[in-house]
C-alpha cells in the first residue's frame, strides 16, 4: 500500500500555508468563562424566542425526521422576506461550506481573493480545485480594485470578496464590485457579517441583473449563534438552479427549518441589535485607539483589527499578539490572534469584537492592566 503523502497533493502551495482560526475542544472550552471578543457573531446573543424553537424541536423528538435535503422551507421564508423568487436561494451552512459549494460547479480556474480575508476562503477554494490569486491592496485595507492587479500581472476568472471584510471590517464598494463582475465569470461575496455594521448596504439587490454573482449570508452570525453553522447563498434562479445540480444537500440539518419559522418574527432583535452597534462601533474605536501601544484600523463593522506598536514590544514586554492573548485571558478575557491570517503582516495583530457596553468598558479596562502587566 502506497503511503497517503504519496496519494494526495496540495493543489496550490500558499493554500497550504493557511493558517484556520484555532478554536479549543468543548469539554475545555466549557470549563472557561472567559467573555469572548474573539467571536464576530451578534452580541446579544440568541434570540429568546429561536432557543425555544430549538429547544422545543429536540424535547418533541423533532430531531428523528429526515431533514429536507433541498432546503424548501427556509427558501421560502426568505422569498417572502426579500420578496423575491424562492428560486434564489439556496440553503447552506458555514461560509467556507458555502464557497465550496459555489466553486465546485465551476471549471477550476484561478480565483481571486482580496486580503485581508480568512485563511478559510483559501483552504475552501484550494479544496474544490481552484488556484488562489492573492490581491492585497498596497495602500489600504480596502479590496483591490481589478485594473490594479491586471498592472501587476495578475489574471484571475473569478473572484472571492467580502462585505464587510475579514478581519480589517472595510465595506466593499459597489463600484469595485461592478469591476469584478465585468472581468469575472463568476463572484462570490460574502455578506456573514452585513447586518452587524455601520449602515452597509447588501448586494443581494444586484443578483437580478448578474448572473455570475452569489451572495453568501449567515443566520448563525447574525443571530448569535455561530455553534449551529446556518447559511444562505443568494443568487439568480438560473445560476442557483446550477449550483443544485451538484449540491447533495448532505450538510442540512433540521434546524434550517426550526430556525427559519422564527425568522419573519424577529423585527424587535434585529432593530435591538442596530441600535446598540450603531452607538457601541465607533465607541469601542474611539476608546481603542486611546490605549498606549495600541494603533487601530478603522472599521465599519462589528470588530476592529489592532496592532501593537513598536513602543509596546520595548515599554511592555508584548512582542507579538499571542503574549496579549494570553495576558488577558488571565484576566478573563478571550481576542483572536491574527498572526498567520492571509493578508496580515507579522504576529503583532490581533482582532476585538464588540460587545455591550458594559461588557466593553470592562474589557477596555482589562486591557489596559494587561498592557501594563
Amino acid at each position: 500500500m502506497q503511503p497517503l503523502s504519496e496519494l494526495t497533493h496540495t493543489l496550490d502551495s500558499s493554500v497550504a500555508q493557511c493558517r484556520t482560526a484555532p478554536t479549543m475542544p468543548y469539554d475545555i472550552r466549557a470549563e472557561i468563562d472567559w467573555i469572548d471578543f474573539s467571536c464576530t457573531a451578534n452580541p446579544l446573543g440568541v434570540p429568546a424566542r429561536v432557543r425555544q424553537a430549538i429547544g422545543s424541536a429536540i424535547a418533541e423528538g423533532d430531531l428523528s425526521f429526515v431533514p429536507d435535503a433541498q432546503g424548501s422551507h427556509l427558501a421560502a421564508m426568505l422569498g417572502r422576506y426579500y420578496e423575491s423568487s424562492e428560486g434564489c436561494f439556496l440553503a447552506g451552512t458555514s461560509t467556507a461550506s458555502m464557497i465550496r459549494q459555489v466553486a465546485q460547479a465551476f471549471r477550476t480556474c484561478d480565483v481571486a481573493v482580496t486580503l485581508p480575508a480568512p485563511a478559510d476562503y483559501l483552504v475552501a477554494l484550494g479544496n474544490a480545485g481552484h488556484n488562489v490569486i492573492k490581491l492585497s491592496n498596497p495602500f489600504s485595507l480596502s479590496a483591490m480594485d481589478p485594473s490594479m492587479a491586471h498592472a501587476h500581472d495578475l489574471r484571475f476568472s473569478a473572484a472571492v470578496l467580502a462585505n464587510p471584510s475579514y478581519p480589517s471590517g472595510r465595506l466593499l464598494s459597489e463600484d469595485i464590485l461592478l469591476k469584478y463582475l465585468d472581468e469575472c465569470d463568476w463572484v462570490i461575496v460574502d455578506e456573514s457579517n452585513i447586518n452587524l455594521t455601520l449602515g452597509g448596504d447588501s448586494f443581494v439587490g444586484l443578483v437580478a441583473n448578474h448572473p455570475n454573482l452569489f451572495v453568501l449570508r449567515s443566520i448563525s452570525i447574525d443571530l448569535g449563534m455561530p455553534g449551529i453553522p446556518l447559511g444562505y447563498i443568494v443568487g439568480n434562479p438560473e445560476t442557483i438552479a446550477h449550483l443544485r445540480h451538484f449540491s447533495d444537500g448532505g450538510e442540512l440539518g433540521l434546524f434550517h427549518e426550526v430556525v427559519a419559522r422564527q425568522l419573519p418574527r424577529l423585527f424587535d432583535y434585529e432593530q435591538r441589535t442596530q441600535e446598540l452597534l450603531d452607538s457601541e462601533i465607533p465607541w469601542m474605536q474611539c476608546m481603542l485607539s486611546l490605549v498606549v501601544g495600541v494603533k487601530v484600523h478603522p472599521s465599519e463593522a462589528n470588530f476592529v483589527m489592532c496592532t501593537l506598536e513598536e513602543r509596546a514590544a520595548r515599554d511592555f514586554g508584548l512582542s507579538d499578539a499571542a503574549t496579549l492573548v494570553l495576558r488577558l485571558q488571565k484576566a478573563g478575557y478571550s481576542i483572536r490572534d491574527l498572526t498567520g491570517t492571509p493578508g496580515v503582516e507579522g504576529s503583532r495583530s490581533f482582532l476585538v469584537a464588540v460587545r455591550s457596553h458594559e461588557e466593553n468598558v470592562a474589557f477596555l479596562a482589562a486591557l489596559k492592566e494587561a498592557m501594563f502587566d
